[in-house]
């Protein structure tokens, strides 16, 4: 095959075939989670679907794996080179990571759905910058930028994971919140005993207080919980807030478009996505696992990827020695980076002080987010530095 040949094939491997498959995949993971709580014939049938989940994501990652290997080979490179290449691997290694971690380490198998949910939103990214394949500028053909470039890429899919981990802590947290509060206000209404988080164990087969998963009466109660944990998250408020965190980043599309109406669809799409995204999640909240459990999860995964951008970040002013002959200047996507350096630095040290933990570590870390992807758009799009040569 040519290289038109081989550019072709690897379109077709991201999208439909990736994209499809990490989509196929996240819903099936889903509708496996809805079955944690019921009879023991939806529990049979959820184990089949979180089987089938397993297979697609599986399948789905063959197929990213693919692309990346057609695209290196349809430019005689490592596909490291532009923007569209550096989301499609951010999205990879943070479905990969994500999954093995939560398979493997820390056994939270119930929560793939949101990790292949999250991995289709940043494939969806990368499509909106996407690039043909193409040579490198011969100030980017060295070792120094698969080093950089392959840790500073790692750690933004390991911080996706760990964004999606604070969302769904802030989403539990406060429809537990809410719940408890209609418990102990007067004429707050019933909950059927079940304002308490332990009441329910909604990630378990029973109930105390029954030996039979198939009682009528429990099975009431659980479906009460699971609406009162739902009624305790706004849904307009959530939407509101989705659209103005993401939209404190996404206006980049519009801006990039001199404020033209392609721009402004690009600038809507992602925002209403993430919006629906985000309602979804709602949806779930009843299944989800407890907070201290998603909480240590963000905390454990952020941990990870700040030592690879630590290093990332530290190889970067290396290279720039090389190739620059100073290790340090102030490039719009050097402050970047290190302001990114500083928030998730912030994140962990809130997150080990006694008064800044649970809910204000997590907006914290949310902030941290928003740092990290105004490092990788306004620096490519608004503020145009020396990195600018590489679109990175």
């Amino acid at each position: 095959m040519d290289a038109s040949q081989l550019a072709d094939l690897s379109r077709v491997l991201y999208f439909p075939t990736t994209v499809m498959l990490y989509l196929a995949s996240a819903f099936t993971y889903l509708y496996a989670l809805t079955t944690t709580v019921g009879r023991r014939d939806e529990q049979r049938r959820g184990h089949r679907a979180r089987l089938i989940g397993g297979a697609l994501a599986i399948t789905g990652i063959g197929t990213h794996v693919a692309h990346e290997i057609v695209r290196g080979l349809a430019q005689n490179r490592l596909p490291l080179g532009n923007m569209f290449e550096v989301t499609s691997l951010m999205a990879l290694v943070g479905v990969v990571v994500g999954l093995v971690y939560l398979q493997f380490i820390r056994k939270q198998p119930e929560l793939h759905g949101f990790v292949m949910l999250g991995g289709s939103l940043v494939l969806g990214m990368a499509m909106l910058v996407y690039a043909d394949p193409g040579p490198l500028m011969p100030i980017l053909d060295t070792w120094w930028r698969t080093f950089h470039v392959s840790l500073l890429v790692g750690a933004m899919g390991i911080f996706t994971a760990a964004f999606i981990f604070m969302g769904l802590y802030l989403l539990r947290d406060t429809a537990e919140l809410a719940v408890a509060d209609a418990r102990v206000r007067p004429g707050g209404g019933s909950t059927v005993g079940a304002a308490h988080v332990g009441d329910l164990e909604v990630d378990g087969a029973t109930t105390p207080g029954s030996a039979d998963g198939d009682d009528e009466l429990e099975r009431a109660q659980a479906a009460e919980y699971r609406a009162a944990l739902r009624a305790g998250v706004p849904t307009v408020k959530l939407a509101v807030w989705t659209f103005v965190v993401t939209g404190s980043v996404s206006w980049v599309w519009w801006f990039a478009d001199g404020w033209g109406t392609a721009g402004l669809g690009r600038f809507l799409t992602v925002n209403l996505t993430m919006v629906a995204a985000a309602l979804l999640a709602r949806w779930f909240v009843p299944y989800l696992p407890s907070t201290a459990t998603l909480d240590g999860l963000a905390h454990r995964t952020v941990a990870f990827g700040f030592v690879m951008w630590t290093v990332g970040t530290i190889a970067g002013a290396m290279w720039a020695e090389v190739s620059w002959g100073r290790f340090w200047g102030w490039d719009p996507k050097e402050t970047g980076a290190f302001l990114t350096w500083i928030a998730y630095a912030g994140y962990l040290h809130a997150r080990a002080t006694r008064g800044v933990q649970g809910r204000k570590a997590a907006w914290i870390g949310i902030g941290a987010f928003v740092v990290l992807m105004a490092t990788y758009l306004i620096a490519n799009y608004v503020i145009v530095g020396l990195h600018s040569y590489a679109e990175l």
